[in-house]
């Protein structure tokens, strides 16, 4: 299949407001600031720069090599850019489009030329009127986007994205080649979610934006089955990953949090119209709805009053800015500590991403070891899931582990110093050296030993993984 994309202005949301982050570590388990306060102490946060609508990206300017020290090998994990909601809520009238990029489809058979041989198809997302007689049309919004979807904005991020990476390892370093050689020298994967391919696609075709539509052109997108994803926590394959997290939100900790923000929860549901175990046990519903619409400038969520005739009853709700900035405080801390800050975090976290880990060490290996042939960059598109658990592995700060913007952009280079030898790594998240926690500074993030890191991510990957995804 050949996908052919085009892409309208990018245009950038305001930072949202500041989030502060209060968790608990696990020596201090039982003590918990309240959610809601900011202090000066170890668990704090407060970043003004932060913004869950754009991340920060790779700039030639601010970019500098490391010392006495050649390039080998990259590998760059994205979270998709900005999208539509994944989760609904009751009697949504508000209107999502993602009609303004065209996409082509078409086949080519393997043993035809470069002429396609179905003709190309586009495929559109329909959303009628609801008649309110029959159908499901009131189940979601209006618009041309599906649930979940990559919006326009979302495939110009990846593009701006694309662009920042071509500026840095082609011009400034001229580590890639202006275009792809073959197709030895990059490997993309993805998850099977319509909107990582869609980010993947608008990041490689900024990065290489004069690549034909030729078969031989083509950049394999490589996708596993569901069933066996290692690119999120895949607990139908481990369900030892659902024990734990049942584990940790019954723990009295947990507890104690969804109580004391139990009024905000039932507050928010009665205005959404939502409820079920879904909306009830966890914040990050409600930090998906409330922070996909402030990216987009919607208009306040509110009650629908109760009507009779021309009389409106009841008088209307609506949430707040305030209310948003809780929920996410709520959702950070949320995530925080179930896989960085409770005592089975480990463990969860190693089940939930350490097979991905592991790609991600072997990849380095086989690079040293001269396996991997002409490549030079690997891309990996997934999902906030993949990018925060990959943070709680590296230790990152409160500053870097806030939930991870939309297109934000974990990368590791491989670098070997000239003088010695000796190899390090560079982990830069979206465009700066990844920040540690002060009181887990293992390595230096901007260059790294490779044995150091290495044993930081062994104490991530399985050793058996069917064994210890087993519920025993």
């Amino acid at each position: 299949m050949v996908v052919r994309v085009v892409l309208s202005a990018i245009s950038l949301v305001a930072a949202t407001a500041p989030l502060a982050l209060a968790a608990a570590s696990d020596a201090s388990i039982s003590s918990r600031q309240h959610i809601g306060e900011s202090s000066s102490g170890p668990w704090s946060f407060d970043d003004p720069s932060y913004s869950y609508c754009d991340p920060g990206y790779p700039s030639e300017q601010d970019y500098n090599a490391v010392p006495d020290a050649q390039l080998e090998f990259v590998q760059i994990v994205v979270r998709h850019g900005d999208r539509s909601p994944v989760h609904l809520i009751a009697h949504d009238d508000s209107e999502w489009n993602c009609k303004d990029v065209l996409e082509e489809i078409y086949l080519h058979g393997a043993d035809q030329d470069q002429k396609n041989t179905t003709g190309s198809f586009q495929q559109q997302i329909e959303i009628p009127n609801w008649n309110q007689r029959y159908g499901f049309e009131n189940l979601v919004w209006k618009g041309t986007c599906d649930v979940g979807e990559l919006t326009d904005k979302g495939k110009s991020q990846h593009r701006l994205l694309g662009n920042r990476l071509r500026s840095v390892y082609i011009d400034k370093l001229g580590y890639l080649p202006k275009e792809p050689n073959n197709a030895g020298e990059v490997y993309a994967r993805t998850t099977y979610i319509w909107r990582t391919k869609n980010s993947a696609e608008s990041l490689l075709g900024a990065l290489w934006p004069a690549r034909g539509i030729a078969p031989a052109a083509a950049i394999p997108l490589h996708t596993f089955p569901k069933e066996i994803e290692t690119m999120y926590g895949n607990s139908d394959a481990c369900p030892r990953i659902n024990t734990l997290l049942a584990n940790v939100s019954s723990s009295d900790h947990y507890q104690d949090f969804l109580k004391e923000q139990g009024p905000l929860m039932s507050r928010l549901a009665a205005i959404m119209g939502v409820k079920g175990s879904s909306w009830d046990s966890g914040w990050d519903g409600y930090f998906d709805v409330l922070n996909a619409r402030k990216c987009h400038g919607k208009a306040p969520i509110c009650t629908r009053p109760l009507t009779t005739g021309s009389d409106s009853k009841g008088e209307k709700s609506c949430i707040t800015d305030k209310d948003v900035a809780q929920v996410s405080r709520n959702a950070n801390y949320e995530w925080s500590f179930k896989y960085r800050d409770n005592p089975l975090a480990k463990d969860l976290t190693s089940l939930v991403i350490g097979s991905f880990v592991g790609t991600l060490r072997d990849h380095m290996e086989s690079h040293i070891a001269g396996k991997t042939g002409a490549l030079k960059l690997a891309l990996y598109s997934g999902h906030d899931s993949t990018i925060w658990p990959l943070l709680a592995v590296l230790g990152a700060s409160n500053r870097d582990a806030l939930w991870p913007p939309y297109a934000s952009n974990l990368i590791f280079e491989l670098w070997k110093k000239e003088s010695s030898g000796d190899r390090v790594v560079r982990v830069i998240f979206n465009g700066k050296a990844l920040e540690l926690r002060k009181e887990d500074q293992w390595c230096d993030m901007n260059s790294c030993p490779l044995d150091q890191f290495y044993k930081r991510l062994e104490q991530y990957i399985p050793t058996n993984i069917v064994a210890q995804c087993a519920n025993n």
